[in-house]
């Protein structure tokens, strides 16, 4: 059924291309500034349209490699980032160990002062 669907589509979009062409076979002017040529009308609307085709595909390409370096430039940053949270969350947990070694061992003194009382 979809490939039905597709052949359908494709055959109304065969004949109404065949029907713009005969619509615009009339013969044409373009002046580029140097130089006049004389061609048919459709060869001018498919030029013009394959060279507007090719100046987006060229545009949308260099925006896509730009977005893509960035992104890795990104995560490399995050990898970084990660890095030095890890780093600086075992800092802190060694300096937790101290100060809770340092509280036990005043603890145990001031209890060692208490039973010699």
């Amino acid at each position: 059924m979809k490939k039905q669907v597709y052949v359908i589509s494709g055959l109304v979009l065969i004949i109404l291309i065949a029907i713009f062409v005969l619509l615009n076979m009339a013969d044409t002017v373009v002046s580029f500034g140097f130089a006049t040529v004389k061609m048919p009308l459709i060869l001018v609307v498919l030029a013009s349209l394959l060279l507007g085709a090719l100046l987006i595909f060229l545009f949308s390409s260099m925006s896509s490699f730009q977005n893509s370096r960035q992104n890795k430039a990104s995560q490399k940053q995050i990898k970084q980032l990660q890095a030095q949270v890890e780093e600086l969350q075992a800092q802190i947990g060694a300096e937790v160990e101290t100060e809770s070694d340092k509280k036990d061992s005043v603890s145990k003194e001031l209890d060692d002062k208490h039973d010699a009382k």
